[in-house]
């Protein structure tokens, strides 16, 4: 009913920008009369901690490659995209100019041997 009565009258569920200073503030809308919660710092805190937080082995190592990629060139992710899926997994690389000319081979790793699915 409360969302009801909201959309009828025209109030907005948004974040509104009121001046404060010389520095624009966001103010939400709270059912919380007495003690607003500021979103703002709340948000600054998660940002802060996730910074914070170190992943180990796999989840470090993804976290690397995603870096990479989004830090990239449009060279380097053509090539990581182009030889990650010509190799069917198994290259990764970022050096347009040597991928590009040629077709990636698949690489598998010592002790194990690359068979495709159709045989």
């Amino acid at each position: 009913k409360q969302w009801y009565q909201r959309r009828v009258r025209g109030d907005s569920l948004e974040a509104k920008e009121e001046t404060v200073g010389d520095a624009p503030q966001r103010v939400y809308p709270s059912s919380h009369k007495r003690n607003p919660v500021d979103w703002d710092k709340v948000e600054a805190e998660v940002v802060k901690q996730d910074e914070e937080e170190k992943p180990e082995g796999d989840a470090a190592l993804n976290q690397l490659f995603q870096k990479i990629y989004a830090d990239g060139s449009d060279d380097t992710r053509r090539a990581m995209i182009k030889s990650f899926q010509e190799s069917g997994g198994t290259v990764l690389s970022t050096n347009w100019n040597e991928i590009g000319e040629k077709e990636v081979d698949v690489k598998p790793p010592d002790g194990m041997e690359y068979k495709k699915w159709n045989d």
